[in-house]
């Protein structure tokens, strides 16, 4: 697990890539990027750190992904979710898309305006949920764009988190698909050792043990006034599909980036 600790001139300021980047970020346009943000009262703490990145994140997904980014809480749903609808309504989709009919676009500093963190982490159940209904996307459609899934998280979590990125892992050997098909960014927000522990293990050893391909990533950042540069802003980005990236530019480099359809799942 790779941990943002240095104090500079920028401490604090998650800083934009920089043209060094343009190649790899590229690859952007390829996947669709999905974030899940822990909002439990674990987070309270860290919620402007957490804005702070979004809002840093977002204008660079957006630059090589003109469909835009989806954001998702483990807590908070949009005001017209309700039980029992399709989790896809559980989040905010295309945030950054030009609208067609009116021209504008969704913000992330919008959404974030109307949500306050507090409850239980229960992020095993919206990780199950979100990925289960990926799976069953890409059943009905082989050619569903790869997704990369980024969790931010300060680790402490009320659920198991690796039965379901295990199952998920097994569903995609099943399936035979493409090892950059799917990654899960575990982006850890603070200083809690015991679910750093936790993220490594599901980093390094997870898939080893249970025989299947390795889905995750990890990375730290402990959140004002340690610093966060572009290279830390990239791995960020990119999550854990970037660990596929090298076998994956074959198969891409190239190709039209996939049209996004949205199913009835």
């Amino acid at each position: 697990m790779a941990t943002y600790t240095n104090d500079d001139d920028t401490a604090g300021v998650p800083q934009a890539p920089g043209v060094e980047h343009t190649e790899v970020l590229e690859f952007l346009q390829y996947f669709e990027t999905l974030f899940i943000i822990d909002d439990s009262s674990h987070m309270k703490r860290q919620w402007s750190d957490v804005s702070a990145l979004i809002q840093a994140v977002a204008p660079v997904c957006l630059k090589y992904d003109e469909n835009g980014i989806d954001l998702y809480f483990i807590n908070h749903r949009p005001t017209l979710y309700f039980p029992g609808m399709s989790v896809r309504k559980s989040g905010y989709n295309h945030i950054g898309k030009v609208h067609s009919d009116t021209g504008k676009r969704d913000s992330t500093q919008n959404i974030f305006r109307d949500v306050k963190p507090g409850g239980k982490c229960k992020l095993g159940g919206r990780l199950k949920k979100i990925l289960s209904w990926y799976i069953e996307q890409l059943k009905a459609d082989p050619q569903r764009p790869p997704l990369n899934v980024i969790v931010i998280t300060a680790g402490i979590t009320d659920d198991d988190i690796t039965v379901p990125l295990i199952e998920a892992a097994r569903e995609l050997d099943a399936m035979k698909a493409p090892l950059h098909q799917l990654g899960v960014m575990l982006f850890q927000l603070g200083d809690d050792e015991e679910a750093r522990s936790r993220f490594e293990h599901a980093d390094d050893e997870m898939w080893k043990k249970a025989n299947t391909r390795d889905i995750v990533d990890t990375v730290a950042w402990r959140g004002w006034p340690a610093g966060f540069g572009s290279d830390d802003m990239v791995k960020a980005v990119l999550g854990a599909v970037s660990k596929k990236m090298d076998g994956a530019k074959p198969a891409l480099v190239g190709t039209v980036p996939p049209e996004r359809r949205e199913t009835t799942i």
